[in-house]
């Protein structure tokens, strides 16, 4: 939940740690709010599609009088039940958002398109027209209410209907054509709404669609070792039910994570630290420890020289001085060292669980690259065809002339 926005869960008096940085009314749970209205969009592209691909009920006299052998599922309602359960859900995000945001003034309206729901439960061919305009006339009133009531939420909102979208089933054309730039659409809202999505949600998607949108390309320009348009197709829904579980919390990517994950993680982040260390130490040895190490020498060998005793003592009076010089450089020195350290390897182990998360969140397209993989090593293991080694003046052979 960001600062910004947070409130006090037992007053609900709101917490201003950093200061507002936009003029709309305080949020109790901001992260609530948003997660809510990415659902919403969602929602809505489903039950567009939903309405798009509604079929016929059966008649009145077809329908069995008896009950079901099992309790109907989702897959076994009728168009005009499921459009009904859609229409609930919309009413409900919409009222939940308008009290997280304090909002008082009047919601957008479904009565109207639950007015056309009647069409759907007719026999014979359904003209789903009338409901489908119905339903754009309503996504753009819930969009044009989501902007004004919060720029976030309505973001959020655009976030989830236009990843529904982009993740709807289809042939191998139209995805090409979905990630022919809106991905880059969809990564900048995601940037925009990091803050207030669950931890690391927003990184990994973005990634995950930047790996996509890669293998589309490859997939575009017929790569052999890349898998085909159509096994990414068929791929990218269960792509999408994670996409919208890790944005909206309810699967959360660390939780893929294995002991291989995070050895890698601190492999590479060991190896980036070793990098930081002498790019820092390269930067600070000419103008900061030569200087000291010049001054260190310097007042140690005078004090040797002018210690009395054997030359042993004065050995030992080098040492001591010596020692405590460096323990002092090292002192002055490690501690911004290691408060610097602590700032930078937060970012660096942060972009490095990403990564991972990302790699782990990728599991359809592995899978479809997997199928393409398998694919190609059967078409190298292939034999050749022998070429035919008969006589060209003996007849070939010809089918049995049968009656």
């Amino acid at each position: 939940m960001s600062p910004l926005h947070r409130a006090d869960t037992q007053s609900g008096a709101p917490v201003e740690e950093f200061g507002r940085d936009d003029a709309y009314p305080l949020i109790r749970d901001e992260r609530a709010c948003i997660v809510t209205a990415l659902r919403l969009g969602w929602w809505m592209a489903d039950a567009y599609h939903q309405a798009q691909h509604a079929e016929p009920g059966p008649a009145a006299e077809d329908r069995s009088p008896g009950p079901p052998a099992k309790l109907s599922n989702f897959t076994e309602m009728s168009a005009p039940r499921r459009m009904r359960m859609y229409l609930d859900g919309v009413d409900v995000a919409l009222g939940q958002i308008a009290e997280l945001t304090r909002h008082t003034g009047p919601l957008p309206d479904t009565s109207a398109t639950r007015a056309r729901l009647p069409d759907l439960d007719r026999s014979g061919p359904v003209d789903p027209g009338p409901l489908l305009l119905a339903l754009d006339e309503l996504n753009m009133e819930v969009l044009r209410w989501a902007m004004a009531t919060n720029h976030r939420v309505g973001l959020a909102y655009r976030v989830g209907r236009s990843l529904a979208d982009t993740v709807r089933s289809g042939d191998a054309a139209q995805l090409a054509q979905r990630f022919g730039g809106r991905q880059i659409q969809i990564s900048r809202w995601l940037e925009e709404l990091a803050t207030v999505l669950p931890p690391y949600s927003a990184a990994v998607v973005r990634r995950s669609l930047a790996t996509w949108a890669t293998a589309v390309d490859q997939a575009g320009r017929a790569d052999l070792t890349a898998p085909t348009l159509a096994e990414l197709a068929g791929e990218l829904r269960n792509q999408g039910d994670l996409w919208r579980g890790v944005l909206t919390g309810g699967l959360h990517p660390r939780d893929l994570l294995d002991e291989e994950d995070y050895a890698v993680v601190a492999r590479n982040l060991i190896i980036r630290d070793r990098r930081l260390v002498a790019q820092a130490a390269r930067g600070i040895f000419w103008p900061v420890l030569v200087p000291l190490l010049a001054v260190l020498f310097a007042v140690v060998g005078v004090s040797a020289a002018a210690a009395a005793g054997s030359p042993t003592t004065r050995a030992a009076v080098a040492l001591l001085g010596l020692g405590a010089g460096l323990a002092a450089i090292w002192r002055s020195v490690s501690g911004p060292a290691l408060a610097v350290a602590g700032e930078v390897n937060r970012p660096l182990l942060d972009s490095e669980l990403a990564a991972r998360m990302a790699v782990r969140v990728d599991r359809p397209l592995a899978t479809a690259r997997q199928t393409a993989a398998a694919t190609a090593r059967r078409r190298r293991q292939r034999r050749p065809e022998e070429p035919d080694s008969r006589s060209k003046y003996v007849a070939p052979l010809s089918r049995a002339d049968l009656p």
